[in-house]
């Protein structure tokens, strides 16, 4: 089969290659209409109860992830005259923005606590403003510090720190919409920085999305070119020649754009998770062209000298014979990987499903790329035969790989000891891997925006906002026990650890009985709270209750951002303490928020991952086995596919490193390239045995030959993720390094651990 394919390519070049150019250019033209999504429905896919629930409360009280805060500092305090002027003028004018709903500050809430009791004053804090200093000033000043509801959330205790939160009118999810909006606005306040010597950030989930997304795609551009570079160096250096350089690059290449135009016409969106085909598509597909490249020059070299050009006939028979040799074993990588990837057709989360239906056909594509543009680009060379390993005349390269073959040829036991070593080891440090995920950790320590969001975690209200849908009958929001019970559940919540201010129809309710009484305290009867909701009109009341009938209620228990572990703990108790509080009420108290849904789903695509990843491996085991029909062979190979993988999630656990779907990504990758690479191993120690050479001859010339391709890709790779160590990201950086690791990892099993188990178990018969 393989030797028609060849002899249709070589045959018919320029048919072919006009065949092959229309088609991938039809397919790849699709990748225009491809659009970035990385909502929470991306996580889970529409369906998803918890997803439905959090749109129906968007529907109902808006966006509750579209405040972006512009964090005002000064280390001798805010409330001067000059500086709270400086911030009303700032509110005004974000205001102004067509795209802002709503614009509160601490200089323009309401001050609430009137000057004189049972009075509600609703002028704005900094209008209240004596103008002068002295005795009413320092009373004025004392009110804005006890704010019942500004502080902490727009004014820290010690007055010093101030947020001025801007909802836009905007879902924070739609990228495309939100980051026009976040630039303009951030436009806005910077006039303002410096003024009065305040220093002004901004802060929280849509200034976060916002910078993450600016840099990543200016990273995506700055990584894809600098991969492309060092792996163009690399292949030029160890091929030394141009076709060594083209047939890999247009192998790499091809895959990735069909595959991201088959995503543009069926409509599959580029989300968190998908965004790593742009290395791991080319990774993977490059090895195999490689291995091509690398049997090519082999066959070259048995049909004429080094040095001496090939005629057009010894160059048919070479690629022939390439094709022939390499098509099976790229077939059987092709399968194993393919069905590895598919296999994730089992995970619950759909964002699994379809990155691995995707990657799947991106693996088809690859092998066909293979079979098809690589002979076709190497019918046209025309250089001489290269130098390489003739017996007696080996390369330094080639004498290093001999030396690998016969260490573990001649000392097994040593190599498998140290293998089981590494095995033990890895699994201590690996059970220590935490799945967890950070949105402050999304961008750099030293960011900006990092750092504004660790001021509004430690000085102000959070960053992010469990919200609890309160639903019942109409005027139930008025009905006093349901008020408490909402009292209740945030004297519960500070009394743990994380949270930091709360905002719902209990604390106004508080509020307005405070100015008018002096007593912080629910009515005790639902006409006094109506009559008091009544007085309160226009103090902000509508963002936490239905006011058309009461029906309906939102509370926010704001937390720090410690990561998506304690978010799902807090998510839980909180849940958990509202079924108890509300249990004898009238009103379903159900937990909501795109914090509480977007951790839920990060977290399980990274466990679903990891849990696909595992009975990938088991059924890439299996179709080993069925290809080779040799138990013991498929058996052997368990130890080099899993040792790369246990040894980089050793070392995750080793440096304290969350796992999280970006370094996730990178055991697939591992997996992937380390069966491939001990596939066209044992298919070449097969090969060599049936030609009739011995066990251990059969192990040095598989070394040898196969070794050498292996070792090349490895190479290249491993400096391709290296190239991601320049990130603007923490995730990214660790995949670079934890990329690099595992492929050199199973580089040095495929030398080493490989022939030391094929030397003591390959046995003597021929397999």
């Amino acid at each position: 089969m393989f030797d028609r394919l060849a002899t249709l390519v070589l045959g018919h070049r320029a048919a072919v290659a006009a065949a092959l150019t229309v088609l991938v250019l039809g397919v790849a033209s699709g990748a225009h209409r491809l659009q970035a999504d990385f909502s929470a429905v991306a996580f889970y896919g529409a369906g998803d109860h918890e997803v439905d629930h959090l749109l129906d409360y968007k529907r109902r009280w808006g966006h509750d992830d579209s405040m972006l805060l512009v964090l005002v500092e000064a280390p001798d305090g805010l409330l001067t005259p000059a500086r709270m002027n400086i911030i009303a003028a700032m509110t005004e004018d974000l205001d102004r923005h067509p795209d802002v709903a709503e614009v509160v500050s601490i200089a323009t809430t309401p001050a609430l606590v009137g000057e004189t009791p049972s009075s509600i004053d609703l002028t704005g804090v900094a209008e209240a403003m004596p103008t002068a200093p002295g005795l009413e000033f320092d009373r004025w000043k004392q009110r804005v510090l006890d704010h019942p509801v500004a502080v902490p959330f727009l004014l820290s205790e010690d007055g010093t720190t101030a947020a001025v939160a801007v909802t836009m009118d905007v879902d924070a999810d739609d990228i495309q919409k939100l980051r026009p909006i976040v630039e303009t606005l951030r436009g806005v306040v910077t006039p303002y920085d410096g003024r009065e010597g305040m220093t002004l950030t901004t802060a929280g989930i849509p200034a976060v999305r916002t910078d993450f997304f600016k840099l990543i795609f200016e990273d995506q551009i700055i990584a894809v070119a600098l991969i492309s570079i060092v792996i163009s160096l690399l292949l030029l250096l160890l091929f030394r020649r141009l076709h060594g350089l083209l047939a890999p690059g247009f192998a790499a290449a091809v895959p990735a754009l069909m595959v991201f135009g088959v995503m543009g016409w069926t409509g599959e969106t580029i989300g968190i998770l998908n965004q790593s085909y742009f290395t791991l598509l080319p990774c993977i597909a490059i090895a195999d062209a490689i291995h091509m490249v690398s049997r090519f020059h082999e066959e070259a070299r048995r049909r004429a000298d080094p040095g001496e050009r090939l005629s057009p006939e010894q160059r048919h028979d070479a690629i022939a014979a390439a094709v022939r040799s390499i098509g099976v074993a790229c077939l059987l990588t092709s399968t194993t990987t393919g069905v590895g990837f598919l296999s994730l057709q089992m995970a619950g989360m759909p964002i699994l499903r379809g990155f691995g239906l995707y990657a799947g056909i991106g693996i088809a594509f690859a092998y066909g790329t293979v079979l098809l543009i690589t002979p076709l680009a190497l019918s046209f060379t025309r250089g001489a035969v290269p130098e390489a390993s003739r017996e007696g005349a080996h390369t330094l390269a080639d004498r290093l790989l001999l030396r690998c073959a016969e260490f573990s040829i001649q000392r097994p036991g040593v190599v498998l000891a140290a293998t089981a070593g590494v095995l033990l080891a890895s699994g201590w440090f690996g059970a220590q891997v935490v799945v967890d995920n950070t949105l402050t950790g999304m961008l750099d320590e030293s960011h900006p925006t990092t750092q504004a969001n660790v001021l509004a975690d430690e000085k102000l209200g959070g960053i992010l906002g469990l919200e609890l849908d309160l639903v019942g009958p109409p005027g139930s929001m008025k009905d006093p026990k349901v008020l408490l019970a909402l009292e209740a559940l945030d004297a519960w919540a500070f009394e743990q650890p994380d949270y930091r201010t709360s905002t719902g129809p209990h604390r106004f309710a508080s509020a307005f009985k405070q100015s008018l009484s002096g007593i912080n305290a629910i009515p005790q009867d639902s006409d006094e709270i109506a009559q008091l909701f009544l007085l309160g009109e226009g103090a902000g009341l509508e963002t936490v209750v239905d006011p058309s009938d009461f029906c309906c209620g939102r509370a926010t228990l704001r937390i720090k951002d410690h990561g998506g572990l304690a978010t799902e703990r807090h998510s839980e108790a909180v849940k958990a303490k509202a079924a108890e509080l509300f249990a004898d009420l009238p009103v379903e108290a159900r937990l909501t928020g795109t914090p509480y849904v977007a951790y839920r789903g990060i977290n399980r695509v990274t466990s679903d991952l990891r849990d696909s990843l595992i009975v990938a491996f088991l059924i890439i085991t299996g179709t080993i086995l069925l290809l080779f029909r040799n138990a013991r062979i498929a058996a052997l190979c368990l130890v080099p596919n899993a040792l790369p993988l246990a040894a980089g999630y050793g070392l995750m656990g080793a440096l304290g490193w969350l796992l999280d779907p970006v370094p996730a990504v990178v055991f697939t990758i591992g997996l992937g390239i380390a069966v491939d690479d001990t596939i066209h191993l044992v298919a070449r120690w097969r090969e060599e045995r049936r030609s009739g050479r011995g066990p251990e001859e059969a192990i040095r010339q598989s070394v040898l030959h196969t070794g050498r391709a292996v070792t090349i890709t490895s190479v290249v790779l491993a400096a391709g993720f290296s190239v991601n160590l320049l990130s603007s990201f923490p995730a990214t950086r660790i995949m670079g390094m934890l990329g690099a690791f595992v492929i050199l990892t199973a580089l040095l099993c495929d030398l080493f651990v490989l022939p030391a188990l094929l030397a003591r178990f390959g046995g003597t018969r021929e397999p």
